[in-house]
């Protein structure tokens, strides 16, 4: 059905059962969530799910028919449960490669329509912060929505009217976009709780087209709705998504790293504990003992007369670990290259020396290659989020620079996380440039940590060189 079908059923309560239908079939955005911050239920063989050990007591004191200890009871054990990381390690990553670099806001003219949006977009809602959360919550919960309104604010004693952003996850309610046949969203749906005038904590529905914004809050069961105007003229959410949480696909090796971690942490507790075997009869010390000694008694064979005593040995665990040495470290590396996130540990970056910049590059190309494919989800979230921003701009907060930002094109850059190789960059550009000076002294000395005043330090170079130029000329003469 079409929003104009939809919004024009009458029932409200169908409009929203319409409305409030997911993309993708199956998702769990919560679910999703806890694993992320460390829950694993989720699938029978995550750790979580591994069961507590029964075990038989026996007493110390009392004996069956047979002589043997009598059963008392049975006790539970728990077992190790160990929960890495992971998931945290590659949306990390796969966020920093996206948007850690320095965000670039490029225009095709520069004026004072510009400078506003740049003042708009960068500083006050600091959307390079807000990308990265944007991000980071589409990978954990597989979707995410950016919802920009216009917010009144007093300016040096004066009312004026900003731009405001909220990035929309599992925390704060649910929200459901809707598509038109050609794949566009024509209208955006978000149910919430909040207070209202009363201080009533209340649920709310709030629709918006590009036309209209209609706000419902139910009262005792009674829908109390409001319509207005979309001032924008535009729908003014950025939304987002994917099919799998990022770290879905090393699911089956996450969870046996953690289960071999956490057998490896109960069997250490087990044999930790040194046990002693006993060959014979023997006096074995209090423990509170000091000074410790084995006594064994001296035995006398009657067959042949020699004597003879026991001894004693520690019981020492054998088993060999390179095995699960080896299905830890696979493991591992199913985990990091399943997900083309680089393992940055200390342990494997202490033995890189002095690499080239387009050496460590290459080192992290895996990473830029998912990172180009996570773009073709982000790339279109990013410029849309600068058209409505434009939008806002130009129809409700400052309708002045409507036309000159119309006309303008604007392009939102980030740079590479990676730091740059400055002296391989300027090596190269001085080759390219004919082996001349790429830029003047005073560029250079404005550059210098150590300068305060370019111009006075300009000044007590150009004294230096006369001083030595003055005493360079006196070499050679006959006075």
């Amino acid at each position: 059905m079409t929003i104009e079908e939809i919004l024009a059923l009458g029932d409200f309560k169908l409009i929203v059962e319409k409305l409030a239908v997911e993309t993708v079939a199956g998702r769990t955005p919560q679910i999703y969530r806890d694993e992320y911050e460390g829950k694993r239920e989720r699938r029978e063989s995550s750790v979580d799910n591994r069961p507590n050990k029964s075990i038989t007591v026996y007493s110390e004191t009392e004996t069956d028919k047979d002589g043997n200890p009598a059963v008392t009871g049975t006790d539970t054990v728990s077992v190790a449960k160990i929960r890495t990381n992971v998931p945290k390690k590659i949306v990390r990553t796969a966020t920093a490669f996206l948007f850690g670099g320095e965000m670039n806001v490029a225009f095709d003219k520069v004026d004072e329509a510009t400078a506003y949006f740049k003042t708009t977009f960068a500083d006050k809602l600091k959307m390079s912060s807000v990308f990265n959360q944007f991000a980071r919550t589409v990978m954990i919960e597989t979707k995410s929505a950016l919802v920009f309104f216009p917010k009144t604010v007093v300016v040096d004693g004066k009312t004026e009217v900003q731009v405001g952003v909220r990035v929309l996850s599992v925390a704060n309610g649910e929200f459901y976009p809707h598509f038109d046949n050609y794949g566009d969203m024509d209208a955006f749906m978000r149910k919430y709780k909040a207070l209202d005038e009363t201080g009533v904590e209340r649920d709310y529905i709030w629709i918006q087209t590009a036309d209209k914004e209609i706000t419902t809050v139910d009262i005792g069961g009674v829908y109390a709705t409001t319509e207005q105007p979309n001032l924008s003229k535009k729908i003014t959410v950025v939304y987002a998504e994917q099919n799998e949480p990022e770290w879905e696909d090393i699911t089956t090796s996450m969870d046996a790293l953690e289960m071999r971690l956490s057998r490896l942490v109960d069997t250490n507790d087990y044999f930790s504990e040194p046990i002693l075997k006993s060959f014979g009869q023997s006096a074995l010390p209090s423990k509170n003992t000091v000074g410790k000694e084995l006594e064994f008694s001296l035995e006398v064979d009657p067959d042949t007369g020699k004597t003879y005593h026991g001894d004693a040995e520690y019981l020492v665990w054998q088993q060999s670990i390179e095995s699960t040495k080896l299905e830890i470290d696979e493991h591992k590396n199913v985990i990091f290259s399943g997900t083309s996130t680089p393992d940055l540990s200390f342990e494997n970056l202490k033995g890189i020396n002095n690499i080239s910049g387009i050496g460590m590059k290459f080192m992290f190309l895996d990473a830029f290659i998912k990172a180009a494919e996570k773009r073709e989800i982000f790339g279109p979230a990013v410029q849309r989020s600068v058209s409505v921003v434009k939008a806002m701009i130009s129809n409700v907060a400052q309708t002045k620079f409507a036309n000159a930002l119309k006309d303008n094109a604007i392009k939102v850059t980030f740079r590479s996380i990676l730091p740059d190789d400055l002296k391989e960059l300027v090596e190269v550009l001085v080759k390219a440039n004919g082996d001349k000076p790429l830029n003047s002294q005073e560029t250079i000395t404005a550059q210098s940590p150590f300068t305060t005043d370019t111009a006075e330090e300009m000044k007590k170079l150009q004294d230096e060189a006369a001083a030595e130029s003055g005493r360079n000329s006196l070499i050679g003469n006959t006075l």
